[in-house]
Parts: C-alpha cells; sequence; structure tokens
C-alpha cells in the first residue's frame, strides 16, 4: 500500500518563482496554508541540515506549528524536507517527507511519505490534501502579482532629533542605518527595529507632520509580555498588556493576536506593540 500524498498543480510563473516562493519566508507569508489561515512565523535556514519552522493561526483561533529539516536543496527544481505537525492528531508523534519537484514550465508535484499507510490514510481523512491545494490557489494568485510593494521607511516627525536618536537607539534597542547631515536646513536619522524589513527615519526637514502626530503604527512581537519587560527595563514608559473585548480596552493578553501594549516617544508620538507569535 502506498504511503504517499501526491497533489500536483501547474502555476503560470517560472521554476525560479516558485522555488522561490516555497523558499523566502516574505513570500511563503503571502499564500502559505488553507483560505482563511495566516501564517505569522515562518523562520527558514535554507541548507541541508538546516531548520526550519512555521506557526499558522485560523480564522476561528486555530493554531498549527510545523517544522522539519532541510534534506535536499536544488533549485530550481528540487526542494526535500522533514515535516512534523504536533497539531494534527494524525500525525503529531511522526515525522513525514516532504518532496517539492518542479518540471517543465512549470508542474510542480508536491509528495508527502508518511510512516505507514495507516498514517497516510488518517492524514488523508484529516484533509491535509484540500488544505494543501487551498494553499496553491493563494500562491497562484500571489504568483499573478508581478510587483512587490514593500514599506521601507516611516517617517517620524520630532523636535530634538538627538534627544529622539537616543530613546529610539538606546532606549528601544533599534540598530542605527544612518546618521547623515547636509548643512544647517537637513539631518536624516534612519533605524531599523530588530528583525523588521522596514526602518524609521526622522530629523531635520524629513516629515511633514507635526511631532506627536503619528499615532498607532504597530510593531509585531512574538511574545508581547517578554517584550514590555525588555522595553521597561531600558525606561520605556510601556503600558500594561492589554487587549480588545465587548466593553472596549480591558488590562491583560487576550487571545490569538489580541494582546497589545503602547507606548510614546519623548515627542507624543504614539507607538503599539501586538503579539503575533
Amino acid at each position: 500500500m502506498s504511503r504517499d500524498i501526491v497533489i500536483t498543480r501547474e502555476f503560470a510563473a517560472s521554476r525560479s518563482r516558485v522555488f522561490d516562493a516555497h523558499t523566502k519566508p516574505e513570500l511563503l507569508k503571502r499564500w502559505f496554508g488553507p483560505h482563511g489561515w495566516r501564517l505569522v512565523v515562518c523562520e527558514v535556514d535554507l541548507r541541508p541540515g538546516g531548520a526550519w519552522r512555521m506557526v499558522m493561526h485560523g480564522p476561528a483561533g486555530e493554531r498549527m506549528n510545523l517544522h522539519g529539516t532541510y534534506l535536499e536543496i536544488d533549485p530550481p527544481n528540487r526542494l526535500v524536507m522533514t515535516e512534523t505537525n504536533a497539531d494534527c492528531h494524525a500525525r503529531a508523534a511522526h515525522e513525514s517527507i516532504i518532496t517539492i519537484e518542479l518540471t517543465g514550465a512549470t508542474l510542480l508535484t508536491h509528495t508527502a511519505t508518511f510512516p505507514t499507510p495507516e498514517i497516510r490514510d488518517a492524514v488523508a481523512e484529516a484533509g491535509m490534501a484540500r488544505g494543501v491545494g487551498e494553499g496553491f490557489d493563494r500562491l497562484a494568485e500571489t504568483l499573478e502579482q508581478t510587483m512587490d510593494f514593500k514599506i521601507e521607511m516611516i517617517p517620524v516627525p520630532v523636535t530634538d532629533v538627538d534627544r529622539a536618536k537616543d530613546f529610539y537607539e538606546n532606549k528601544l534597542g533599534f540598530p542605527l542605518d544612518v546618521d547623515q547631515s547636509a548643512g544647517e536646513n537637513f539631518r536624516f536619522v534612519q533605524l531599523t527595529p530588530p528583525g523588521s524589513g522596514c526602518s524609521i527615519g526622522f530629523g531635520v526637514n524629513v516629515s511633514q507632520m507635526t511631532p506627536g502626530q503619528l499615532k498607532g503604527v504597530q510593531i509585531v512581537v512574538e511574545d508581547i509580555a517578554k517584550a514590555r519587560e525588555e522595553l521597561v527595563g531600558r525606561g520605556v514608559d510601556a503600558s500594561p498588556v492589554y487587549h480588545f473585548g465587548e466593553s472596549g480596552q480591558t488590562e491583560g493578553p487576550g487571545e490569538g493576536w489580541n494582546s497589545f501594549v503602547s507606548f510614546d516617544d519623548p515627542d507624543g508620538n504614539h507607538w503599539v506593540l501586538q503579539q503575533r507569535g
């Protein structure tokens, strides 16, 4: 009896683009998972023996943790990895092998190999093929988008550039990228939060907003309590953890995405941390 579940799909994109969509976190977060699910954690160490980890959140508050190790990497033709899904009762205690083969222009063959035919049947009954297929629907839509739009920098209006630089660099711990002046009428300071693909920038003649007008930009963290503890330890006046319920904002953590901490910079610009992990 077969131990495999095989799913095939043709995509109107090059093998290189489809391979990248399976191996680059910024692309995986756009499509991976069934309809209504979000990939909130995506860690990729793309090398033989390297580990990968994904955490998905479902539309009704479900959570799914996937992790494994890369076995073979042959871009853009073949990717082989182990996979463990602790949140699927049918295979929680078992490791499967996922083989992704790309041929022609472009046929994807996704093969999941399980330890026994019985485990294979249980996983099939749990709806794995449907979930993977819905993910491939989302991948097809993603591949139709030929242009990437990446937010590079958020301008922050400040009164005192050096005071703001000290707050963001030394209290928040944002690494400094640039501090450049051009005479008396222009200065630009750029810092990037750890792990972020988007920077913040401020200085002289950088923003047309009035200091304090920036409100509610969200920074995502994996552990809201730990993030708050770190900020308070650095001297930041951060709020207690809160969430939103039927009666509005309520102190204490919420379920899933619904846990927040907020703080102001020295100019009154208001920032919000959100737990997404």
